[in-house]
């Protein structure tokens, strides 16, 4: 029965973890990708 319990938590909280750290990671990829189109560009970004 705790093995089942055990179980449950660890993938309901790798869910949560996923859910939390995932669109992070793509959040901050994507301000890398614009500070590196910012630095090919002489640091000139018209935004």
């Amino acid at each position: 029965m705790e093995n089942e319990i055990l179980i449950t938590v660890i993938f309901v909280g790798a869910g949560v973890l996923a859910y939390v750290i995932i669109p992070g990671l793509l959040v901050m990829w994507d301000r890398v990708l614009d500070h590196m189109e910012d630095r090919g560009n002489g640091g000139n970004n018209p935004k």
